[in-house]
């Protein structure tokens, strides 16, 4: 008897563009509907298996998605996943975090081994032995947000994300013919390490055309220990000795990769007039710009073959208003050599820069949903054709581990069925933290709401 095949289900067919290289203008006609039976299909899945979720599914009476309206008061903010009571990290109640993670998890974290667990990297650790690779962000709280992922969903977003890097430069592909600078290290908690080890790979030249300013794993306690020190300080659980101890600990680590950082620094001298690419936020762009003038490297003195893949905010930077033109006249780059992208941790790949029109473009298996500011409404045009400003919110239908539903911080204007240059999907065409400008952040309505669920879960 022939086995029955599973029917190709909408989710199915918005994944399998993952691994196209131009899913955006490569996307179905039918995309909207797609979608809109796509989050059917995992919300019908994931209220079964995230307790939060069907708690707050049932509390404001939704069975079932019939539009994407219904999707708004299901999803959580980003800070969310950083609703953990921080004394769970502090006095090493590794079971507790296992019991927090859980509740924003559709899989069982039951099989997370803690026995001996000595810090939150070895929890994080532990998670992925036990098949759960969890990502960290950190933010200026000091306290990391968590979020649970299957090594399926990694896996897949994997072409995700070297698509988004390299659809920004349609004139330059990968060729391992060239040095590749980068700032992020090999492996750690940040989600992108993963995926850029397989872009520097194909890029890079063979035997020894990477170059690596980091190479130390990037661990969550690294971010979190000075917030962590001043807590138990300001508690009275440990003395000023062992913050003084913490700071003399970081003096030393900070003249060692100024060390590393001059060193790094030679390395793209010595290969400026090969074809280079160099992968950082824009801040560290301009570092290394000061860097390479005190050199007496003028402007324009690199092979005009250099790539620059370069993204991230400039918050608290001391740079200049006009950092952006500086740094690319200073490597000689044109738009078609500079590859960026709009996204964030908590979605799978990236809204990819499309040139030469600087938009961002979303892909089919993220969902945009642009929301009021208190992300209580949902703006998008109903005929599906239209510009809207709002609070950027996305749902990653990649997402397996976890509710794909994430309210950001960011506002945005985004235009839907514009058919620029023959993308298909929705395009990004500003992008602010809501937190940089004068009117301020504000409250998320829902943010409160799921933290609360979460509180009773944990202590249920």
């Amino acid at each position: 008897m022939a086995t029955a095949i599973a029917p190709r289900t909408a989710t199915d067919e918005l994944l399998s563009y993952m691994d196209t290289p131009d899913p955006f203008r490569n996307a179905p006609d039918n995309l909207a509907e797609l979608q809109l039976e796509a989050v059917r299909e995992r919300f019908a899945d994931m209220v079964k298996r995230v307790p939060v979720l069907a708690r707050r599914a049932k509390e404001v009476g939704i069975t079932e998605i019939d539009t994407l309206d219904d999707l708004v008061p299901l999803l959580f903010a980003h800070t969310n996943y950083k609703s953990y009571p921080e004394a769970f990290i502090d006095n090493g109640q590794w079971k507790h975090m296992n019991m927090w993670l859980q509740t924003m998890s559709s899989v069982s974290t039951a099989n997370i081994d803690v026995e001996g667990c000595t810090d939150v990297d070895d929890w994080i650790d532990r998670a992925k032995a036990a098949g759960h690779f969890v990502f960290s962000s950190s933010g200026t709280s000091g306290k990391n947000s968590f979020l649970n992922e299957g090594a399926e969903e990694r896996e897949r977003a994997k072409n995700a994300y070297l698509h988004g890097f390299n659809i920004a430069t349609p004139n330059h592909k990968p060729a391992r013919d060239r040095h590749v600078f980068s700032v992020m290290a090999p492996k750690g908690v940040h989600k992108l390490t993963h995926a850029c080890n397989y872009l520097y790979d194909s890029w890079a030249k063979p035997d020894g055309g990477l170059h690596r300013l980091i190479e130390a794993p990037m661990l969550a306690m690294d971010t979190m220990r000075p917030h962590q020190l001043r807590r138990l300080l300001g508690a009275g659980k440990i003395g000023p000795s062992e913050v003084e101890a913490h700071e003399r600990e970081i003096a030393e680590k900070s003249k060692a990769n100024a060390l590393r950082f001059d060193n790094w620094i030679e390395e793209i001298v010595a290969h400026r007039h090969e074809p280079i690419y160099v992968a950082c936020m824009w801040a560290q762009a301009w570092m290394i710009v000061e860097r390479l003038r005190e050199r007496g490297i003028k402007d324009g003195d690199f092979h005009p073959d250099t790539i620059l893949s370069l993204g991230g905010g400039t918050k608290g930077a001391k740079i200049p208003a006009d950092y952006r033109e500086q740094i690319m006249a200073f490597f000689g780059v044109d738009e078609s050599r500079l590859s960026n992208s709009y996204g964030m941790v908590e979605i799978s790949g990236f809204n990819a820069l499309i040139q030469p029109h600087g938009v961002y473009a979303s892909p089919p298996w993220l969902v945009p949903l642009v929301l009021d500011k208190s992300g209580e409404r949902l703006l998008n045009p109903k005929d599906g054709r239209g510009t809207v400003e709002g609070r950027m919110a996305f749902f990653d239908l990649n997402a397996e581990y976890r509710w794909g539903g994430i309210i950001s911080g960011d506002k945005v204007t985004v235009e839907f069925g514009s058919g620029l240059d023959g993308v298909k999907t929705p395009i990004v065409k500003s992008i602010a933290r809501y937190a940089d400008l004068e009117e301020g952040e504000g409250k998320l309505t829902c943010a409160g709401t799921i933290d609360g669920y979460v509180r009773g879960s944990v202590a249920a």
